[in-house]
């Protein structure tokens, strides 16, 4: 079989998988978990061993295929839940997720940050138990969330993402949560290294945090055989915020550099969840094969 007509008949099953989902979406995400960890296997792609080997060296041969299939599993899952969440909401997946008591204790202001890390698109469904308002940035429009969620394109030139930022700001000192995906660059970046490796941030977080004074805080969710799990991490450490006395952008990249720390730790310690969007930022920066 060529190559062309194999990634047909995956993107196939996949999409029967998605209307699966519909109906009994554990079941669809645990089997896409498979057929991503063959597709691995086949095309030895999505990601390569040599890739994974790259990121995580001290890994061997063996565990590095192994972790490429389970990074596959995991681009297979997101996949067939981004078109399963587009194609009936993101009811199907409110059944399965849970929340850790960090998320449950969470208080605003706020700044969540994520990553495309785990199970990306579940944090919607998360976010809705929140007690206060929450602005989620993101760029385009996937779904609508229930309120206390309002979701708020990133989309456009720098007149649009100035708005957002503004609105942002207001979000905090009413005392709301703002939710961000850190590794996604959109305008202003600030550079810091991860697995040895030079990588891109959105400034925007960071920027907010020093002018508001609002904690940052890492925002994961994970797959399991329950369903999706969110966890909340300890606010981030490195700068003073609040427009105190120092340089501003010292500061940013002070939190940007402990934001980096952060999630190299969190991928060394769950290599598993390391999104293909990200390893290929990681390894190729703005230059992809």
């Amino acid at each position: 079989m060529s190559a062309d007509r194999a990634r047909e008949s995956f993107d196939q099953v996949e999409a029967r998988l998605s209307r699966l989902a519909e109906r009994r979406p554990r079941l669809a995400f645990a089997a896409s978990a498979v057929v991503g960890a063959i597709r691995n296997r086949l095309s030895r792609k999505w990601p390569a061993t040599d890739e994974v080997e790259a990121l995580f060296p001290h890994l061997g041969r063996l565990a590095a295929l192994r972790l490429a299939a389970r990074i596959g599993a995991l681009e297979a899952r997101n996949r067939v839940q981004v078109r399963c969440i587009t194609r009936s909401g993101l009811a199907p997946l409110r059944p399965l997720v849970s929340v850790a008591g960090s998320f449950a204790a969470l208080q605003a202001p706020c700044i969540l940050a994520t990553f495309h890390v785990g199970a990306t698109h579940a944090l919607a469904p998360a976010l809705e138990r929140l007690t206060k308002p929450v602005l989620a940035l993101r760029l385009g429009s996937l779904a609508t969330p229930r309120p206390p969620v309002e979701m708020l394109t990133t989309e456009g030139g720098e007149q649009q993402r100035a708005a957002v930022f503004h609105r942002s700001i207001l979000q905090l000192e009413r005392g709301g949560f703002v939710v961000m995906a850190v590794d996604v660059v959109p305008g202003a970046w600030v550079d810091v290294t991860c697995l040895g490796r030079p990588l891109r941030l959105a400034r925007g977080p960071f920027a907010l945090s020093r002018l508001s004074g609002a904690p940052i805080v890492p925002l994961v969710s994970r797959w399991s055989r329950r369903g999706v799990h969110v966890i909340a991490a300890d606010p981030l450490q490195g700068t003073q915020c609040g427009g105190h006395a120092g340089d501003g952008t010292d500061s940013e990249q002070a939190l940007a550099d402990a934001a980096a720390v952060w999630l190299e730790r969190y991928l060394l310690d769950a290599p598993s969840e390391l999104g293909l969007g990200l390893l290929r930022s990681l390894l190729y920066g703005l230059n992809p094969p």
